[in-house]
């Protein structure tokens, strides 16, 4: 196992950065084919066909200066890497992602697809937000997430069950993190997760 001492979640700055659509020729090709995306945890190579994207430019954003990132979102359910982040990222990140080509107006960007889940949540103390019904809330499932250092198999780069989609990183050599802030890729925004 890789030496870490702090784990991170992730997301783009929509009030900085511009995020990546599905073109609509897209979009209506994977509903009439019944193919809709869904970045699960299952591997999509297989299936894969280049996929066309659009920077999402509408009424309400697009007077606000958003900057294109070297990372950018997908939607809400993955992260596009350009040209140049992927050729930095692929030999370090690991064998549970997968690159899969986007075509951005003739220029080849890459869908981040992390496969696999890891069981590395600490159940004893993290702590969940409940709905009034008892249930946990789905979007902020957590009032306090800890990630148990030792059950933590790919430190560059993955994601649990228990956090969905969400993807988690940690400040080790090489990891996701480490390669973000070393190469000053835009896009990403890193926040703290508490680990034991």
């Amino acid at each position: 196992m890789k030496s870490f001492n702090k784990a991170y979640g992730f997301n783009i700055n929509p009030d900085l950065y511009l995020y990546l659509n599905e073109t609509g020729f897209e979009q209506t090709m994977q509903l009439t084919q019944g193919q809709i995306l869904l970045f699960d945890g299952h591997s999509m190579k297989n299936n894969w066909r280049t996929l066309g994207v659009n920077w999402l430019i509408d009424e309400h954003n697009k007077d606000a200066a958003l900057q294109i990132p070297d990372i950018a979102g997908l939607g809400s359910t993955s992260y596009v890497l350009s040209k140049e982040v992927k050729a930095i990222m692929e030999p370090s990140l690991g064998d549970n992602i997968e690159y899969l080509n986007c075509d951005l107006n003739g220029e080849t960007w890459y869908a981040l697809n992390l496969i696999g889940f890891e069981d590395a949540i600490n159940h004893e103390f993290t702590e969940h937000n409940y709905n009034k019904r008892g249930e946990i809330k789905m979007i902020k499932p957590f009032k306090r997430l800890v990630i148990d250092k030792s059950k933590v198999e790919n430190t560059a780069l993955f994601r649990t069950k228990e956090t969905g989609l969400s993807y988690i990183t940690t400040d080790a050599k090489n990891s996701f993190y480490s390669l973000v802030k070393e190469h000053n890729f835009t896009g990403i925004e890193f926040h703290e997760i508490e680990v034991v």
